[in-house]
């Protein structure tokens, strides 16, 4: 069975929510930064906080992804939900 998802229309309906996610991928990234840092596990250098900083972001906005990702498939997938009580 082929399922046809329309990303766009997914994207355009939870636009707020994938804002939100965003901002709290970052907020959780700066946060642990700083926790590391105060903690002097890591230097306060852009060059030691960058790398940290991108890997908080990257993990944190790919577990958010993937949660979105399976809705998407699940709502899509389901007679009579239309994808919208989440």
């Amino acid at each position: 069975m082929v399922k046809h998802i329309d990303v766009d229309e997914f994207v355009k309906q939870r636009q707020d929510e994938i804002t939100g996610l965003v901002n709290t991928a970052l907020n959780r990234a700066g946060e642990i930064v700083q926790q590391r840092v105060s903690a002097g596990e890591v230097n306060p250098t852009m060059q030691d906080v960058l790398p940290l900083l991108l890997y908080e972001v990257l993990v944190t906005n790919t577990v958010a992804t993937l949660r979105l990702v399976a809705e998407m498939i699940n709502s899509e997938g389901n007679p009579g939900n239309s994808g919208m009580d989440h």
